[in-house]
């Protein structure tokens, strides 16, 4: 058992840290070691001449960049550096799209694969067609183009022919837009704002995932083996801190991507611009085709034919135009509503929760923790008038002393095993009081005095009957017969027990045949008038055995009967005192247990059975340590206090634990669940809230705004 602990252990340790390097790994590798989403298998391998030109081209590059621009800064496409991912060649068929901005310096075009930056040869531009081939290499900032429609950079010729400066020729079907006549001004590149990183931002469905499979495992840690339960809990708290802090962090820079400010005229076109067909808008800025959020199309036209100051990110989404069309106004004053996170913890408190109330005891661990909120005592006492002077409180530890009565209870549970039935010793009333009295019955002493004399004529000690003569007896002794010599005795004691009509019907019937009288009234008239003294009845040994019999079963009604009543007499303590209980049903004497249950025995032995442990419980030693953990007073005026054994160190853990996890889970599954509900509504009328706000920004005359009304 313990080597299965330890590889199970050696293998979540595992698991722990190799989350936390992808983890890591994920949000520290490069920009573009992501996966491009145009990029399907199968892929090849760079050979090595293809190597080899690319790193030529590349040291090309970086001569060029060094005597063009000693001294400045350059765009991350002109900075290119081969890694571990390099040796792929991914081949690809896609429409290419250039975007170039009103700059002097040369080569200042930027090439994309739909919404994708890829860096492209300058002299490979006369190539470009509707369709291309295209052949890429993942490096450090942006993918390669290593081959374009045939042309190859092994191949590729690093001087341009001497025809002065370079030209960009287009051909029939370039998937090239023609340079307008107007210039765009590039005002400034900054980097997105939080409000416009909100947009992009995951909605925490995965974070909110991992949550609830780290409060799942501390359920599970609750209820495992306590070998593995601390790797759950550093596990669980590990994942929720992580969450956490991924869900609420501030974005680094790293993360904000660029967003290009410039300033132009936007145009609509009669057709659709060659890198987005089916873009509803159709407007461009110069030769970039932008993208509107859809809400925004009513509005962007306001700007049509006139300066307007644009900002895009890299793949042409505006995030702002003009004076009134702003994402980031939108998300200050109309927050975005991530919802799916909320009814996503939501859901898994509420299946942790249900967990909690069905599989895990929570009395005990709600008690205690409360109580020790409060703070507890420690009380030590050995006499009853002392205990009645503390004022105790659940949570208090109690250890007590004395001599009491074990309880006998009303009702039996039929989940627990009573060591001395009918007395409960779990459960001890300790008062000032005199100890019961044993119990007695007068239908005990009859009933034992029939079976005494039956059994003594039908089985005797000895032959020596002084009533009868010798050779009489010896000859009943040979023949096999037996002899009840006192008769009227047995029928007697018969009335004496049965005395109403309806009991020991078939012993009654029994006597009156061997009596030879006309009914029972009769015999016992003749029994009692001593008609019967002289009279000797003969049995044969069948006829006996089936006396005997019928005697045993008439008395043990009786026994049985007389029995369970005085054992419910003993259920009548004196008022007033305590009654200590062991809520784990611990027995609170140290006398030893009777191997057979009370009502086990046979009928004449059940009732000396009770009277031995009526001696022995009704006034005996106990002991009893705990923490209490419920103190009520019945209408005797006698209090109950339950105790429970102190936890261990585990076992505490576990209590507080418990009690921990199910507050938890409850304040999240409310505060989740109200979240929720809230943002699915907001989210709804989000939309329109902002459509109202530009209606009233564009149309003064509807309202003029002097404040944007946040939603909420």
């Amino acid at each position: 058992m313990s080597t299965i602990v330890i590889i199970l252990a050696v293998m979540l340790t595992c698991s722990v840290g190799a989350g936390c390097f992808f983890w890591y790994a994920m949000r520290h590798r490069p920009p573009l070691a992501k996966p491009l989403p145009f990029i399907n298998p199968p892929f090849r391998k760079l050979s090595d001449e293809e190597r080899k030109a690319v790193e030529r081209y590349i040291g090309s590059l970086e001569k060029s960049r060094s005597a063009t621009l000693p001294g400045g800064t350059s765009s991350k496409a002109d900075h290119l550096v081969l890694t571990s991912q390099s040796s792929n060649v991914y081949p690809v068929t896609r429409s290419i799209t250039r975007y170039g901005l009103s700059t002097d310096e040369p080569h200042k075009w930027r090439y994309y694969l739909d919404a994708v930056e890829v860096h492209l040869p300058p002299l490979w531009e006369q190539h470009i067609a509707e369709e291309n081939y295209v052949e890429l290499i993942k490096t450090q900032t942006i993918p390669l183009v290593i081959s374009l429609n045939g042309y190859s950079l092994a191949n590729y010729v690093y001087e341009p022919p001497a025809l002065g400066p370079v030209t960009r020729p287009a051909g029939q079907n370039a998937s090239i837009r023609k340079e307008e006549s107007e210039n765009i001004d590039l005002l400034s590149v900054r980097k997105e704002t939080p409000e416009e990183y909100a947009l992009s931002r995951p909605d925490g469905t995965r974070e909110a995932t991992a949550i609830c499979l780290a409060l799942l495992l501390l359920f599970i840690s609750l209820i495992g083996p306590v070998v593995i339960m601390p790797w759950l809990v550093l596990t669980a708290l590990v994942t929720i801190v992580v969450s956490c802090w991924s869900l609420w962090r501030r974005p680094g820079e790293k993360d904000l991507r660029e967003i290009h400010c410039l300033r132009g005229a936007p145009k609509r076109w009669g057709l659709f611009g060659e890198s987005n067909q089916g873009q509803a808008s159709n407007i461009s800025l110069g030769i970039i085709d932008l993208v509107y959020p859809p809400h925004w199309q009513p509005y962007v036209a306001h700007d049509l034919g006139q300066p307007t100051e644009v900002d895009i990110y890299l793949n042409r989404q505006v995030v702002r135009q003009g004076r009134f069309l702003s994402l980031q106004d939108e998300v200050r004053n109309f927050p975005i509503q991530r919802w799916r996170k909320n009814l996503v913890l939501a859901a898994g408190s509420l299946l942790v929760l249900m967990l909690l109330v069905t599989l895990v005891p929570l009395s005990m661990p709600l008690k205690l923790s409360m109580a020790w909120l409060k703070g507890t005592e420690s009380v030590q006492v050995h006499d009853v008038q002392d205990l009645e002077k503390v004022a105790l409180r659940v949570g208090d530890s109690l250890k007590v002393n004395g001599y009491g009565m074990c309880s006998v209870p009303a009702t039996y549970q039929g989940n627990r095993t009573y060591a001395f039935m009918p007395f409960d010793c779990s459960a001890v009333y300790w008062n000032n009081a005199a100890p019961l009295p044993q119990p007695q019955s007068d239908i005990i002493d009859k009933a034992t005095a029939l079976l005494s004399t039956t059994s003594l004529q039908l089985h005797p000690q000895n032959n020596s009957d002084p009533k009868l003569n010798p050779q009489l007896a010896t000859a009943i002794q040979k023949s096999g017969m037996i002899l009840l010599d006192d008769f009227a005795d047995i029928v007697l004691k018969t009335q004496d027990l049965c005395s109403q009509e309806q009991d020991c019907v078939r012993l009654k019937n029994a006597l009156v045949n061997l009596g030879n009288a006309k009914d029972w009234e009769t015999l016992v008239r003749r029994a009692d008038s001593g008609a019967l003294t002289d009279t000797n009845v003969l049995l044969r040994p069948v006829s006996a055995e089936a006396l005997e019999n019928l005697v045993n079963t008439a008395t043990s009604s009786f026994f049985y009967r007389e029995t369970r009543r005085a054992a419910e007499a003993l259920n009548s303590p004196p008022p007033g005192g305590f009654l200590i209980i062991s809520d784990e049903g611990r027995q609170l004497v140290s006398q030893q247990a009777p191997s057979v249950s009370l009502f086990d025995f046979n009928a004449p032995d059940q009732w000396p059975e009770l009277q031995r442990l009526a001696g022995m419980l009704l006034h005996t030693p106990f002991s009893a340590t705990g923490i209490v953990t419920s103190i009520t007073t019945d209408a005797n005026g006698t209090r109950h206090i339950a105790l429970h054994s102190e936890p261990d160190a585990v076992k505490l853990g576990r209590y507080l634990g418990t009690s921990l996890l199910l507050l938890l889970v409850a304040l999240s599954f409310v505060i989740n669940s109200l979240l929720a509900l809230k943002r699915i509504h907001l989210n709804r009328v989000r939309t329109t809230a902002i459509q109202d706000y530009y209606d009233k920004c564009f149309n003064p005359a509807l309202s003029t705004p002097q404040s944007i009304r946040p939603l909420f």
